[in-house]
């Protein structure tokens, strides 16, 4: 089989939907040896990215992933490279192209929450993702939560839509106590503190936490925020024990989770929820919303409450008071995480990918 695989997302400053892609094809690739692959890149650089494979190929055609370039230029190279298969693990295909396509719709928060990405995002979707979605062979989600999302906000028919969720890489794993310790101080960190990891965007909900957080008073440990900036949160600048960490590389983010007394999630919408499952994969205690994908990544293994400061702060009391709360969860954390691999992601993928190419699916 001959896939035209696009990354044209990759880059120094990788997202989720990006980091998807690149694990998605490693795995596939150390499922399937033989797998013909061709890599969409932007830049010639971009390739570094890429795992090494024999049969893996790189096109470089400086397309931006959501360009109107891209709309009109790759259908054409796209037919010129003769793939069996066309998979875009984003939401930004061409629209028109009418070869055999699968992608990737990760969430559908933008028309879930339209009032906080605007016009131009809601006109994408009407004009590029519904289309494509409803023409492509099949189409991946990482969640029955965004399938269900696809279904009706699309108008995608359900027997075309796989689940292919997210996995964790090695780097996620339970620290033991003396590891723990030295995790925090490598990162700069004191050594008892919470963690929350996400962004800015309003759907995040991490004013709420910064809000619990501030409900515990001043004995609580601090907050540490990772993916924000001071000043990011304009509820939260004036917020005592709150510590911002911009940036953190996979395995600073690793030691983070493993480090922190207890690990809150307070989103409002998750497509998956990535940072939940990297938390339960460390051994890390975890508070998460019960909200959207969360409580189908997260089982029995986490606590579920209501997103809003009061329902955070409550829970989090809870976990930092009992010792062996926190003991509890942290070891039904590793276990719940085993469950959602790539490995697994990738042998629905192929099983798609191939009834695709031989015209039987769904």
């Amino acid at each position: 089989m001959r896939i035209a695989y696009d990354l044209r997302i990759l880059g120094p400053a990788m997202h989720g939907m990006a980091r998807y892609g690149l694990e998605l094809l490693r795995a596939l690739l150390a499922a399937e040896p033989g797998l013909e692959v061709v890599a969409l890149v932007r830049r010639a650089e971009d390739a570094a990215w890429l795992p090494q494979a024999p049969a893996l190929q790189t096109a470089v055609h400086g397309l931006a992933p959501y360009g109107l370039a891209a709309q009109a230029r790759l259908p054409g190279i796209l037919k010129a490279l003769k793939p069996d298969l066309y998979f875009c693990p984003f939401y930004a295909p061409p629209a028109r192209y009418q070869g055999p396509m699968v992608l990737t719709i990760h969430d559908m928060i933008h028309l879930r929450f339209p009032d906080d990405h605007g016009l131009k995002h809601r006109l994408f979707y009407r004009l590029v993702v519904g289309p494509a979605a409803r023409r492509a062979a099949a189409v991946f989600t990482v969640s029955q939560h965004s399938r269900d999302d696809i279904v009706e906000l699309l108008g995608v028919d359900p027997r075309r839509v796989a689940i292919t969720p997210n996995g964790v890489g090695p780097a996620f794993r339970p620290l033991a106590p003396a590891e723990q310790a030295q995790a925090a101080r490598d990162l700069g960190l004191p050594a008892r503190f919470i963690l929350g990891v996400g962004n800015p965007k309003p759907h995040k909900n991490l004013g709420a936490l910064v809000a619990a957080h501030g409900l515990l008073g001043s004995d609580a440990p601090p907050l540490v925020l990772v993916g924000v900036q001071a000043g990011q949160l304009p509820a939260a600048q004036a917020a005592p024990g709150v510590i911002y960490l911009p940036h953190l590389g996979d395995q600073g983010l690793a030691l983070a989770y493993g480090a922190a007394l207890v690990v809150v999630v307070p989103s409002l919408y998750e497509g998956f929820g990535l940072p939940a499952l990297e938390a339960l994969a460390c051994g890390a205690p975890l508070i998460a919303s019960q909200r959207a994908s969360l409580p189908e990544v997260v089982g029995q293994a986490g606590l579920l409450v209501e997103p809003d400061a009061s329902s955070l702060a409550q829970a989090l009391g809870r976990v930092l008071a009992d010792e062996d709360l926190r003991q509890g969860l942290a070891q039904a954390g590793p276990a719940q995480a085993g469950r959602f691999t790539w490995a697994g992601a990738a042998q629905n993928a192929l099983t798609v990918f191939g009834r695709v190419v031989e015209g039987t699916w769904p």
